[in-house]
């Protein structure tokens, strides 16, 4: 996880820092990530002490654009590194900057960055919200670098709707959207009358597309761990033909497969085209999907499983309690 995101400092920036941590008259540095690579942005100088100079910063942070702020502590040459990813930025910003901060740290040396925090509030980036931390950090334990990378990236999911199936939104705005290649939607719309029950997805995060990995047939949803990769995410729509005689029926499903060894980037960027993607394939199949299932793995989809989610068994109505018959009397 050093380098999640691909994203690395320039040669400008680690001289700029180099320069900027060595000068005790300076403050605050402000980085942002422009062209794939983080750069080093606004300097401002020691006026007052750590808290009281934050108001320095009123003037250039925007509601709508995430920022690195690395700010000078009053004693040692120590930084804090406030990473500002507000709600209204876009959502692949947000992506870059919550998976690339890991990096940032690691480059400019983790030994000086002696506190951290994750912010999508303007108003904490003032002496009162610094305040805050401070204190919330005193009584809180400490995380480590790849807990707090984690749990940035977890908050943006969770303020997304991506985190669970009861908290994601139903539209699609919010979300990535990337083009869907030709083969996707040829294999999508062919899935109802076609030989192949199964079309699995990939994001080409360097072309920002929508790709076919693969399209097949699989005779029992077991089969299904033998194509869909355990290595990366994945989109898969599947065909399942489930029931018997009289009254078999055909359902689409959606399986989004995400194995923990999966990069914090590509999990988010899956993450967020996944409603856009689902809708695309309704669209295009004229198919409703039927059930959406998340998984480590296609070895977790089996038949039984689907057959549960798809035809749940009825629930037997509570028989009412029969008191006992009182015993006759003796004469």
């Amino acid at each position: 996880m050093s380098n999640q995101s691909g994203i690395k400092s320039s040669p400008e920036l680690l001289q700029t820092f180099k320069q900027f941590s060595s000068d005790g008259s300076l403050r605050t540095l402000l980085i942002s990530i422009e062209n794939e690579s983080l750069e080093p942005g606004s300097q401002f100088p020691v006026k007052s002490n750590y808290f009281d100079d934050m108001a320095q910063l009123s003037s250039v942070v925007k509601p709508n654009a995430p920022l690195y702020i690395l700010h000078r502590k009053d004693e040692g040459n120590e930084f804090t590194l406030i990473s500002y990813i507000p709600d209204a930025a876009p959502v692949r910003h947000k992506m870059l900057y919550a998976s690339t901060r890991n990096t940032l740290m690691r480059e400019l040396g983790s030994d000086k960055i002696a506190s951290s925090f994750f912010t999508t509030e303007q108003d904490e980036l003032s002496a009162e919200g610094l305040r805050k931390f401070v204190a919330h950090e005193q009584l809180s334990n400490p995380l480590s670098e790849e807990e707090r990378a984690l749990k940035s990236v977890m908050e943006i999911e969770a303020k997304e709707g991506l985190a669970g199936t009861t908290t994601r939104k139903s539209h699609v705005s919010s979300g990535l959207s990337f083009p869907v290649s030709d083969s996707v939607r040829d294999a999508l719309s062919e899935l109802e009358g076609g030989r192949e029950n199964v079309a699995v997805l990939e994001l080409d995060v360097s072309k920002e597309s929508v790709e076919l990995a693969t399209r097949t047939t699989v005779e029992d949803p077991s089969q299904l761990s033998e194509v869909i990769s355990t290595d990366a995410p994945r989109y898969t729509f599947f065909l399942f033909e489930h029931g018997e005689g009289a009254g078999k029926e055909k359902a689409l499903v959606f399986i989004y497969t995400c194995p923990s060894s999966a990069k914090i980037k590509e999990r988010m960027l899956y993450a967020s085209c996944r409603a856009a993607v689902i809708a695309e394939a309704e669209g295009v199949s004229g198919m409703k999907v039927a059930r959406k299932i998340e998984a480590s793995d296609g070895s977790e989809i089996t038949r039984a499983s689907l057959e549960a989610d798809l035809r749940p068994a009825p629930v037997a109505a509570k028989q009412a309690f029969a008191r006992p018959k009182a015993p006759g009397r003796r004469r």
